[in-house]
């Protein structure tokens, strides 16, 4: 069965190790893929403001499955087609226990990234990220003086934990965990993702590929790492990256031969897709 829909991550599975650079094969692959009416779909844990340069770079998007799949977007009117946001009252008690523990996060809010300024402050010493791409992100951000305003009039997606005494990441989940309708995840040492209950990549492209009539497998999807495995499951043409940890290779179907400095999403799509021209 022929592809109709491509979806991919971004960080560690589109873009470099420096989590900015793009590698050509990438984004040529994902032009012809378009040209041969192919649905582009990027799927990540960022917000919109955060990965709008990449989604300008690849220049061929039609959706986006955003904050770990809490929204979905129409690319061309910029329309919120899908949410599974997080509730106003769980988000103040969110806010509350991560001011309390000094940590540095952003909270993914009506497609922005809004940060107060202790966490504008104190984000470049992030570990387990680049400089180059911390400097780079950092610009990204919306700095505001009050985030319990954010949270009392945005819709909120996702709050995105960059760091956190080691200390005190049990207490945080615990606490968590007393909020009801909830979805935590601990990637690089001290970071936490937040979402509501049924924001996952897989749940989004599930609900995006039914509703333009695709079947699962029709779908060809990319990623690296614990938040693709949904949607590496799911797609009938799943890949994880050969530089991806071993949660994401477990759940695709298939490895790629090259890792995402060299184009590894880029070289499956042209192999496919030659095959499905001869």
């Amino acid at each position: 069965m022929s592809i109709k829909l491509i979806a991919f991550d971004v960080d560690g599975t589109f873009v470099g190790d420096d989590h900015l650079t793009i590698n050509e094969k990438n984004i040529e692959a994902m032009k012809m893929a378009h040209e041969q009416g192919i649905k582009v779909v990027m799927s990540t844990g960022r917000t919109q403001s955060i990965s709008q340069k990449e989604i300008d770079d690849v220049g061929c998007v039609d959706y986006m499955v955003l904050s770990n799949g809490a929204i979905v977007v129409d690319k061309t009117t910029n329309e919120v087609i899908k949410s599974s946001y997080i509730s106003k009252e769980a988000g103040k008690k969110i806010l509350k226990i991560l001011v309390e523990h000094n940590a540095v996060f952003q909270i993914y809010a009506g497609q922005e990234a809004y940060v107060n300024k202790y966490s504008y402050d104190n984000f470049l010493n992030t570990e387990g990220l680049p400089e180059v791409f911390l400097v780079e992100y950092r610009k990204r951000m919306k700095l505001t003086k009050d985030l319990q305003e954010v949270v009392d009039n945005v819709p909120i997606e996702k709050f995105n934990v960059d760091y956190v005494d080691t200390k005190v990441v049990q207490e945080i989940m615990d606490a968590l965990s007393k909020i009801p309708n909830l979805v935590y995840t601990a990637g690089f040492v001290g970071n936490i993702e937040i979402t509501g209950t049924g924001a996952d990549k897989g749940n989004g492209l599930a609900w995006l590929s039914d509703k333009l009539g695709i079947k699962a497998e029709e779908v060809m999807a990319f990623g690296d790492s614990g938040n693709d495995v949904t949607m590496l499951k799911w797609a009938g043409e799943s890949y994880a990256l050969v530089s991806g940890n071993e949660k994401a290779k477990s759940a695709a179907k298939h490895i790629t031969k090259s890792d995402n400095n060299a184009g590894g999403v880029g070289e499956i799509i042209f192999e496919n897709l030659t095959k499905n021209v001869k």
